[in-house]
């Protein structure tokens, strides 16, 4: 009996720690204050913008990372000025698969009809077929949303 109890006390406390890190604010909201950081937005996008043109493409890949963490940080933020470099990075049939993939998924978090736009030109058009693939299933998540919005 003495150890049904214990082993109950234990699920119970095992059950309470994802309940207790949900209602935590995350280390990066401990470690930063969004208005410091929101205010130098304007700043870090251009510093994007800027990385997307290396050659580098390591550099290019962080910065594409970079920028859908951002996304996911200030969700209302647009990042407009980035708009038209990204959907030449995901059009580029030359450029690398990765960077193609993760400009698709960064433009997709930017939720522009522009964006989705070229998003389906390149599900339909590209030869690269990871990409193309990307693409698909990411029009198709964009054509979902919209419909429940409506």
């Amino acid at each position: 009996m003495k150890q049904y109890l214990i082993l109950v006390l234990f699920l119970s406390c095992i059950s309470v720690i994802p309940l207790k890190a949900q209602y935590e604010s995350s280390r990066y909201e401990k470690q930063h204050h969004s208005k410091f950081v929101e205010s130098h937005l304007k700043r870090t996008e251009a510093m994007l913008l800027k990385s997307f043109e290396s050659n580098n493409m390591g550099i290019v890949s962080g910065s594409l990372q970079t920028l859908r963490e951002l996304e996911q940080v200030f969700p209302n933020y647009e990042f407009n000025s980035l708009l038209d470099e990204l959907i030449k990075l995901v059009k580029n049939e030359k450029g690398e698969t990765q960077v193609r993939i993760l400009s698709a998924i960064a433009l997709d978090g930017l939720h522009s009809d522009k964006g989705d736009k070229s998003i389906y030109e390149v599900a339909k058009n590209s030869k690269d077929k990871s990409v193309k693939d990307i693409c698909i299933a990411l029009s198709i998540e964009s054509l979902k949303n919209e419909i429940a919005n409506n």
